[in-house]
């Protein structure tokens, strides 16, 4: 059955791809681990903060909420781009090995809790908490599963060059207003090695970027969290 996709973006086109070989590289899942660690770290901390006992007040409301609308955002895009681009290429090289629609019901039901978040952006502060500690319960389970059954799929049948490939599509797909937040927000949640490995392959535009952007999401992310 092929994947329902709720998130789909627009229309790609795959490019063909057989399963990987042994002895050829494996795909790099560095940027996979990064963007699950940070969406998972930045909503437990909106959720404590929005669950805390000090007022939000003035600044730090808009703040918090700024915050919590991008990396929703994020959330959306995630999953757009693994419909739309990563679950197309599994299913050439992996199909035989993987039942991909574990992955596509939750992201079918991932999207009336990623609304009733959006909704929530503008109103009541414990509405908006329960909301999204819900949706950081359900991304903590499909995340869990997804790094302990799927990526061992992925790691065995996707050639290098082809999820390389989907990175940069992600990337293209991504508007500047977008990476402004993106980009930074990643290289915070990424240890050491995994920076160096998500900027190696970055070229001169994207460098230029992170240098004009780390401090305003610095910025931001203090104004939210202090």
């Amino acid at each position: 059955m092929p994947p329902r996709m709720l998130f789909r973006m627009n229309t790609v086109r795959i490019p063909a791809v057989s399963p990987r070989h042994d002895g050829e590289r494996e795909p790099d899942l560095t940027s996979m681990y990064v963007i699950h660690r940070a969406m998972l770290t930045d909503l437990r901390r909106i959720t404590e903060v929005l669950g805390g006992k000090d007022p939000l007040t003035g600044g730090r409301n808009e703040a918090v909420r700024a915050y919590a609308g991008s990396v929703l955002t994020e959330v959306h895009h995630h999953h757009a781009n693994e419909d739309d681009l990563l679950w197309p290429i599994i299913e050439r090289t992996a199909g035989h090995a993987v039942d991909l629609d574990p992955y596509t019901d939750d992201h079918q039901a991932l999207g009336p809790v990623l609304d009733r978040c959006r909704a929530a952006l503008r109103g009541d502060r414990q509405v908006l908490r329960r909301c999204l500690a819900e949706l950081t319960d359900f991304l903590d389970e499909h995340i869990a599963e997804e790094e302990s059954d799927l990526f061992p799929i992925i790691t065995r049948f996707v050639p290098y060059d082809a999820y390389a490939w989907t990175e940069r599509q992600v990337a293209r797909r991504a508007s500047f207003g977008q990476l402004v937040f993106t980009a930074p927000w990643l290289l915070r949640h990424a240890t050491q090695e995994e920076g160096r490995r998500l900027l190696a392959g970055a070229g001169a535009p994207l460098r230029i970027l992170l240098a004009l952007t780390r401090g305003r999401y610095a910025r931001h992310e203090r104004a939210a969290f202090g």
